[in-house]
């Protein structure tokens, strides 16, 4: 149900958008720019909140400075470079489509670390940055190798940890909310957590350090979807693919309304 509704959502905003992005063009600055190449790896497994939203929402950004977009979306089965995109993302999933994306990674191991550690910016939300880790016991006590890129293994439970949150991080000045929503259990192990989340009232879980960063990888529970959410963190992604100061960036069409929504939520947590 959850996939048919964001399905449903994503393919009506497709509509729109196509007769929107001429619009959106004419704010854009002259011609002649690279072409910025985005990847949504597993869009259809790891798509549980609506996550498709992150990539609609950059491109958008980035047309808005005049760029051509290409967004590529990728799943189990299809062939591909790392190597031409200047970004990727990962949603969320459930925890089958977390392994079953994981083995299919598998064959990208090598390409894709050595991207990350090339500098180019991955952004994973939900349950997608765990496969950055050495390993995930699953709930049935199951153990899942992943990527091994940090020094990090998580161990879920058959309980969920849900709520509203409101976080500050090292890398931003300003405040992130979002909502996480997670199997229970644990991350051990010597990993920068770039994230203290608050959590909002009745959320089930209290105040703690949270998700991974190392160079351009940046790793959260937080959904929302995160970018439309939260704009200053939309702005920031922004500058770095145009290579911009905060200064430089235009407003995003939509920008109005989503700082609208972000300063509502933020006073209310």
């Amino acid at each position: 149900m959850f996939f048919r509704q964001g399905e449903a959502a994503e393919s009506t905003w497709k509509v729109k958008q196509k007769k929107k992005k001429k619009e959106i063009k004419k704010l854009g600055e002259s011609a002649g720019k690279k072409t910025i190449k985005l990847l949504h790896m597993y869009h259809d497994l790891m798509n549980l909140y609506g996550d498709w939203a992150n990539m609609a929402v950059l491109e958008c950004a980035l047309i808005t400075h005049g760029f051509e977009v290409v967004l590529d979306k990728k799943s189990i089965g299809d062939e591909f470079s790392f190597d031409t995109y200047d970004f990727i993302y990962i949603g969320s999933g459930t925890e089958r489509s977390q392994i079953a994306c994981m083995r299919d990674l598998e064959k990208y191991k090598s390409s894709f670390i050595e991207r990350i550690e090339a500098g180019v910016p991955v952004l994973a939300t939900g349950n997608s940055h765990e496969l950055f880790g050495k390993a995930i016991t699953d709930a049935d006590g199951n153990h899942h190798q992943t990527l091994g890129l940090l020094d990090f293994e998580t161990t879920q439970q058959n309980t969920r940890v849900t709520g509203d949150c409101v976080c500050t991080a090292s890398f931003i000045q300003d405040k992130l909310i979002g909502f996480i929503n997670r199997a229970g259990g644990s991350q051990q192990g010597d990993v920068e957590r770039p994230f203290l989340v608050k959590p909002g009232e009745g959320a089930g879980f209290t105040a703690c350090p949270e998700g991974i960063r190392y160079k351009n990888l940046l790793g959260t529970y937080l959904t929302g979807p995160v970018l439309v959410r939260n704009p200053p963190l939309l702005k920031c992604y922004t500058n770095i693919l145009i290579g911009k100061t905060d200064d430089d960036v235009k407003p995003h069409p939509a920008m109005s309304y989503m700082e609208k929504a972000y300063e509502t939520a933020l006073s209310a947590m």
